[in-house]
């Protein structure tokens, strides 16, 4: 397989082909080079593009419009509607009848979320589009700095959304990251707060091996079934069972942690679920 990085911000149109800037890792590899000379490609000459970063923030929309223009001529992993919608945390609050989600607020407005807040029990706050559980806060009724925080959140011209959920007990005794590809569970591990309440491993967190019990087993594999139409080709899951915190579906991680904790590597089992390379070739 010959692999193109490029960049997510560099994308552009120039008349009617959308390009973008990168060279090719394995003769940057072979040459050793450690910064090779970008180049502009078309990304119709693609076979598959894989989304593992959404860049800057300002120009999220720009760059999701720019993909949609060519993803009837190239396979998307994972698919924009995936990256657009099953990333949303407000996608998984909409389907309760698909998801076991923790009761959740989302507004701009702190004055709004702070009314929920006051209604008792802990909450979790946190940016809906955030990530390595970075602005994560565990807050109470009774907390005096919870309308600080949500309106330091919410940011002073109300112009960032804000989720408020009901916290789960059940994370309490950890997370489970399970990763899936083709609709497949290949893999699992188990994250524990150790630090404060946050699970992110980037936030301290511990992290070991662990299995699924049947129940979570059989509630992964029709979760399974719903992610592949979806185009959901590679995602990580994270479990405090029976609550879905979220889906991850860009760059869910999580190959290394599992190669660090019990020697297997999940690549090429990745590579071939999701139909690069065909089993046997």
């Amino acid at each position: 397989i010959n692999v193109t990085l490029c960049l997510i911000d560099s994308i552009s149109l120039n008349q009617s082909d959308v390009t973008a800037s990168g060279f090719e890792v394995i003769t940057a590899l072979k040459e050793r080079d450690p910064f090779p000379v970008l180049q502009r490609h078309s990304l119709k000459d693609f076979s598959h593009l894989w989304v593992l970063s959404l860049g800057f923030r300002h120009s999220f929309l720009d760059k999701m419009q720019l993909l949609y223009s060519v993803a009837d001529q190239v396979q998307i992993i994972n698919s924009l509607d995936a990256i657009m919608h099953l990333k949303s945390k407000y996608f998984l609050a909409s389907k309760p009848d698909l998801f076991k989600y923790p009761e959740s607020y989302a507004s701009s407005n702190p004055d709004e979320l702070y009314e929920v807040l006051a209604t008792g029990d802990r909450w979790i706050a946190k940016p809906p589009a955030g990530s390595l559980g970075r602005d994560v806060f565990l807050l109470g009724a009774g907390d005096p700095n919870a309308r600080v925080i949500l309106e330091n959140l919410c940011g002073p011209d109300r112009n960032q959304f804000v989720l408020l959920q009901a916290y789960v007990p059940e994370i309490g005794e950890g997370e489970k990251r399970v990763l899936f590809a083709g609709g497949n569970v290949i893999g699992q591990y188990l994250r524990i707060a150790v630090a404060d309440h946050r699970t992110n491993i980037m936030q301290g967190a511990r992290s070991e091996p662990c299995d699924l019990t049947p129940l979570e087993a059989q509630y992964c594999q029709e979760l399974g079934q719903f992610l592949k139409p979806f185009g959901a080709e590679f995602v990580g899951l994270d479990l405090a069972f029976p609550w879905i915190i979220e889906f991850n579906v860009i760059n869910p991680g999580g190959l290394l942690t599992i190669l660090e904790l019990t020697g297997q590597d999940l690549s090429a089992t990745i590579i071939s679920e999701i139909g690069f390379i065909k089993p046997g070739s």
